[in-house]
């Protein structure tokens, strides 16, 4: 979203409004010049499959779909602040003869954002997975919650529900607002938002793929500004 702000700045020739499109690989980095930062005003996800394909270019089924395919999560880091978004992959069915069933992703999904970068911006892709295992109990005392009806309640309070508190993907933690917060590297804390970890698992694995559907697509529009954050009053 170009603010008011933004936008003056551009008239006023003290920043440009650029593009940038990341993807086809499982990260992609922007440099930002020397005396210059970026604010990412919006980003529009492509759908993508990155799902095992036979030989003959047949999908297997929608199980491996729905595992290594579905849903895709998109990392956006700088030593400004890391920010995720999980975007959910369409398809559309193609009967290509006899029982061949074929696949294709359609569709995008655009979100105005407001982010800040300094010196890089780094773009990681990686899959959200199926649950091979989870923990379902009702949430601690901790929790804000009301009772049911209305929410499903917290430890203590009279009806409560139980809820997923935890969850693995073949082994490695997924993260919730019900998780405990995860170690992340340092100097970054990470947050108790819905989030996959980025392994060997979740790691996109079809890119050595001539098929175009199998890398994923992310254009950025951002607005390069002269100065650094800490002095643009000045101008």
């Amino acid at each position: 979203m170009l603010t008011a702000k933004l936008e003056q700045l551009i008239w006023e020739g003290k920043a440009a409004f650029k593009t940038f499109v990341a993807g086809g690989s499982e990260r992609h980095v922007l440099d930002i010049e020397q005396d210059r930062f970026i604010i990412i005003t919006d980003i529009t996800y492509f759908s993508s499959g990155h799902f095992p394909v036979s030989p003959d270019g047949e999908f297997n089924n929608w199980q491996n779909v729905s595992a290594n395919g579905m849903n895709t999560q998109v990392t956006i880091g700088s030593e400004r602040g890391v920010n995720r978004f999980l975007f959910r992959n369409s398809f559309t069915e193609i009967l290509a003869g006899g029982s061949r069933e074929l696949l294709a992703p359609i569709g995008s999904t655009k979100i105005d954002c407001y982010l800040l970068h300094q010196t890089q911006a780094a773009f990681t892709f990686s899959f959200a997975q199926d649950f091979t295992g989870q923990t379902v109990a009702i949430a601690s005392a901790n929790n804000y919650a009301l009772n049911p009806p209305t929410d499903y309640g917290k430890d203590g309070q009279p009806g409560a529900l139980a809820v997923t508190v935890s969850g693995t993907v073949n082994g490695a933690a997924v993260y919730s607002d019900n998780f405990d917060n995860r170690p992340g590297a340092p100097g970054i804390n990470e947050s108790t938002e819905f989030s996959f970890p980025v392994d060997a698992v979740n790691q996109i694995q079809s890119l050595n793929r001539v098929n175009s559907w199998a890398y994923p697509i992310l254009h950025v529009n951002y607005v390069e500004i002269l100065g650094q954050p800490n002095n643009i009053g000045f101008y």
